[in-house]
């Protein structure tokens, strides 16, 4: 068997939380280097992706929008600052009620609509931007963004298309009524959209040979679309590592990692996964993280007994990869 372990968000714990874990600290000494890349963990989940990019249709299919043959791109709601010489991300918007998404997505749509644009949000939470053709732009995923926003907008071909695009939605945002009766009720405004992670459905490896777990929610979206493409359900995650099945291949987005749930998630799911990694249950394990726009896999096959032992004596404590490596 084979198991990805995910789990968001834990790149932002306290690391001396987790250095002192010795499960950790044993698997960082059996998978050795750690891979990482920019944005989230999502860019690990999608078997045989190269950087992670194009898994915005997966990401539709878990939020339950299946896109056809629409190329697809998220569109996430965020808080733009002007400043004095650029525009800085303040943050992306959470909060937004069914209401609120509705009327925006409606005036969206009524402005892009002769741009073959088609804004679309399954919830209020997952906002999507669907196009027959692919644009020729690159993106940065929103997790790697912090400040002045320049840097990182679309580059391409088809960028300065898409620069006056965006700041098309940012003066139609700025101006919406819903945002009105936000601040009113003392609410950060959405004043712009954000696009990543653009592709196909159709261009997405079919693989049915793993069960997918997937937590509720945005964390969970990619898998869970994956799930969908592959004609399985995902289900949520069992409660602990004993509870997964016994055969076959697993791929499991947990909960997102707060302090409050170190101590469960080393105790239910990464100690024990450790241990069948030792003991030969597990062929390989690979835990993904991410957090302050970095994300990290550490991959690991059945060590020797001698590795095992030298690490039960002196493994080096687990350490967080620097915020911003890119290994891709």
């Amino acid at each position: 068997m084979r198991l990805t372990l995910a789990v968001p968000q834990l790149l932002a714990l306290d690391p001396a939380a987790l250095a002192a874990a010795p499960s950790l600290a044993r698997l960082a000494r059996y998978a050795g280097q750690h891979v990482t890349r920019r944005g989230t963990l999502d860019a690990f989940v999608v078997p045989d992706s190269a950087d992670g990019a194009g898994v915005a249709p997966l990401a539709a299919l878990g939020a339950g929008l299946d896109p056809g043959t629409s190329h697809v791109l998220r569109a996430d709601p965020v808080s733009l600052v002007a400043g004095r010489n650029d525009v800085a991300l303040a943050a992306r918007i959470d909060d937004l009620d069914d209401g609120e998404t509705g009327a925006m997505i409606a005036s969206l749509n009524a402005h892009f609509a002769g741009d073959g644009l088609t804004f679309r949000a399954p919830r209020p939470d997952a906002w999507f931007i669907l196009q027959d053709a692919a644009p020729d732009v690159t993106t940065t995923p929103l997790a790697s963004v912090r400040g002045p926003i320049y840097p990182s907008l679309p580059a391409g071909g088809d960028a300065p298309r898409w620069r006056r695009w965006l700041s098309e939605m940012q003066m139609l945002l700025h101006a919406h009524p819903a945002n009105t009766l936000r601040e009113a009720r003392g609410r950060v405004p959405v004043t712009g959209v954000w696009i990543s992670d653009g592709g196909r459905v159709a261009d997405i490896a079919r693989d049915n040979t793993t069960t997918i777990f997937a937590a509720a929610g945005r964390d969970g979206d990619v898998a869970r679309g994956l799930a969908r493409l592959r004609g399985i359900a995902a289900a949520l995650p069992p409660g602990r590592f004993a509870a997964l099945p016994a055969h076959g291949d697993a791929i499991v987005v947990l909960d997102r990692a707060v302090a409050a749930n170190v101590p469960r998630l080393l105790s239910e799911w990464i100690a024990p996964a450790v241990a069948a990694l030792e003991e030969g249950t597990l062929a390989t394990l690979t835990l993904l993280g991410d957090g302050g726009g970095t994300a990290a896999a550490w991959k690991a096959a059945r060590p020797a007994w001698r590795v095992r032992a030298l690490a039960r004596l002196a493994a080096p404590p687990f350490a967080l990869p620097a915020r911003g490596e890119d290994d891709a």
